[in-house]
């Protein structure tokens, strides 16, 4: 076996072995995922194949959280040559920690992967690889020649570009999309059978629409949507099914996390009277039977940050003794999410007949509405009303 087709095997040569370790289940039918407690990994063991010395080979563990609440992982590497990307990870929804082999020497190289779930259980992943030297095979494919070709091998080849991708900062239920090149480098058709996604807040589309074939150096487009449904980071994989014999399920790594962007960015209140907002006029008071107008003032904050409405109270005419404005429904300070509201009432009633008018300079019979907002810290409503 030539030395590049030893690289291509190691490359891809991933075995669905039965895993081991409390609450631990292995999935036999080919799928190759763990289980443990509430958390799912896609692979019972990993066989790197040969790597030569001085080389190292990558894969990517996919860790699902299944269940609603985050889950701490630890994990921890046992054999030579075996390194991992991170030694413990919070999975919120999915997580990639990423195994190296890189072989020192010749022979062969086992080691164990132990994943610790919280209070899930411990599972342990068989890790297994062989290291070789360049020069102990021949790269030539063709016994008749001493060079060395650059042909493709034979069949379909599957191709993507961009490997991975970070959506960045995303607004939660806001939606972007990017795409990537799903190319066939091969010689032979390829044949796209399956686009599959390891989160809902992923979703493709595009000029690839599987089942589909790819024929030698054409290519189509897919788009992957990202679409947080919470303020969290979003981890996840999309993964390409097709029927190249060394790469069936290539694995794009997309990522991104979901926030709260604004877009006012402040609270902004609004005043509903039933008229001119800076107007309530028409209340009319019998003094000699001491009867009292009411009428209803609603208050909406229309921002996208809470708003505060820190005090409602009366200015009212202090020479005028023939009748006064009250407030009602109101006790103390309210605080109002975007788009929330509440309703208070102003009341009048005469004392004797009368002619109430209000005065922006003096203050008399004016309603002040105080709260944060930046631009109209005090609503003021001028008032007016007769007494009979």
């Amino acid at each position: 076996m030539s030395a590049s087709l030893l690289l291509l095997v190691g490359c891809f040569g991933l075995e669905a072995l039965p895993g081991k370790g409390t609450d631990a289940t292995a999935d036999d039918s080919g799928g190759g995922v763990s289980t443990i407690g509430g958390l799912e990994i896609d692979a019972t063991a990993i066989d790197f194949g040969a790597v030569a010395v001085g080389s190292s080979l990558t894969r990517d563990l996919v860790l699902t959280n299944t269940g609603d609440s985050p889950i701490p992982v630890d994990l921890q590497i046992d054999g030579d040559s075996f390194e991992i990307s991170t030694a413990a990870v919070q999975v919120t929804t999915d997580s990639i920690v990423t195994v190296t082999f890189a072989p020192r020497t010749d022979g062969r190289y086992d080691g164990i992967l132990t994943v610790v779930a919280g209070e899930g259980g411990t599972l342990d992943i068989p890790l297994t690889g062989t290291g070789g030297t360049e020069g102990d095979v021949d790269t030539d494919t063709d016994a008749d020649t001493d060079t060395d070709t650059d042909e493709p091998a034979p069949g379909g080849n599957i191709s993507v570009t961009p490997a991975r991708y970070d959506f960045g900062r995303v607004d939660v239920d806001d939606t972007v999309t990017t795409t990537f090149t799903v190319s066939n480098t091969g010689t032979d058709d390829l044949l796209i059978s399956d686009v599959v996604t390891s989160a809902g807040a992923w979703t493709t589309g595009g000029t690839l629409s599987p089942p589909q074939v790819l024929s030698p150096g054409s290519n189509k487009l897919l788009e992957v949507s990202f679409t947080p449904g919470t303020e969290t980071s979003f981890t996840g994989t999309v993964t390409v099914q097709s029927d190249d014999g060394d790469t069936p399920a290539l694995q794009i790594a997309v990522e991104g996390e979901g926030v709260d962007l604004c877009d006012i960015c402040s609270p902004l209140i609004d005043v509903d009277t039933g008229a001119d907002p800076y107007v309530l006029s028409g209340f009319v008071s019998i003094s000699a039977f001491a009867t009292t107008d009411t009428k209803t003032i609603s208050v909406q904050n229309v921002g996208d940050m809470d708003l505060t409405v820190s005090s409602v109270r009366v200015s009212n005419d202090i020479l005028a003794t023939c009748g006064s404005f009250t407030v009602g429904g109101w006790s103390s300070s309210r605080t109002l999410a975007p788009y929330g509201s509440f309703d208070f009432t102003v009341s009048y009633r005469a004392t004797e007949s009368c002619l109430e008018v209000p005065s922006a300079d003096l203050d008399w019979n004016i309603l002040h509405i105080l709260s944060n907002d930046p631009t109209q810290g005090d609503w003021k409503i001028e008032l007016s009303g007769l007494g009979l």
